[in-house]
């Protein structure tokens, strides 16, 4: 029973002290470019970036890469008392409602999301 309990307090401590690592940093905002198997539209992704790298209101960008041909989401997290629903609407403006050359697509707070059109 004292075996039983002292193995009990050993694995308590080491979990105490075991180190917590932060996770997966949270997107305000993220603006997906997929790719109908020609690639994604670099023209625009080229456009998204210079304005994300000119966002003020933008505290954090992340490029999260997921497919063969180049296809990446991009990952927005606002600054802290930024309005994240005005930072979507500002990238939502930037994208064409009917893209022929790939899909791209953005998600945002509330569940505010939107799609490019494709070829019909």
């Amino acid at each position: 029973m004292i075996r039983l309990a002292a193995l009990a307090v050993l694995a308590l401590s080491a979990c105490a002290a075991a180190p917590v690592t932060p996770g997966p940093a949270r997107c305000d905002v993220t603006i997906k470019f997929g790719s109908y198997g020609g690639g994604i539209d670099r023209a625009l992704a080229d456009k998204v970036a210079a304005t994300v790298k000119a966002d003020r209101d933008v505290a954090r960008a992340e490029i999260k890469p997921w497919g063969r041909e180049g296809e990446f989401d991009q990952c927005l997290t606002a600054k802290p008392g930024r309005d994240a629903r005005a930072m979507y609407q500002r990238y939502r403006a930037l994208l064409p409602d009917r893209n022929l050359k790939a899909p791209t697509s953005i998600e945002g707070p509330d569940r505010l999301r939107f799609e490019t059109i494709g070829p019909m």
